[in-house]
């Protein structure tokens, strides 16, 4: 069956903006916040997106603030705090609860 981009929902929209950055062998994909506002069936599909870019060999910046999502995919994790570098984290490393947990400690002692 052949849609318009405009009838796609969400995360069929998001996965044709990665397919195409794929599909002209983009070496880095950057995604800010591509989950933002959608389903979670949608919200799986992108995160599907993302292994995809992963399995290729070519480099994601996953930009989210839902750090469940960004656990899930992520090989290591940047925090970033007023654009300064504040940890590098691997997911391995630290359970989402964790994380949520000092981040919420750092944002305190900030």
């Amino acid at each position: 069956m052949d849609s318009s981009v405009r009838e796609l929902s969400g995360g069929e929209r998001q996965g044709i903006a990665i397919g195409r950055a794929m599909h002209f062998n983009s070496e880095l994909i950057v995604l800010d916040e591509p989950t933002g506002a959608l389903a979670v069936k949608e919200v799986r599909k992108v995160l599907d997106f993302v292994r995809r870019i992963k399995q290729s060999g070519r480099a994601c910046v996953y930009i989210e603030h839902n750090l469940a999502n960004v656990h899930q995919v992520a090989d290591r994790m940047i925090v970033l705090d007023r654009g300064e570098i504040v940890a590098e984290i691997r997911p391995a490393d630290m359970t989402v609860a964790d994380l949520t947990e000092f981040l919420i400690n750092l944002q305190q002692h900030r």
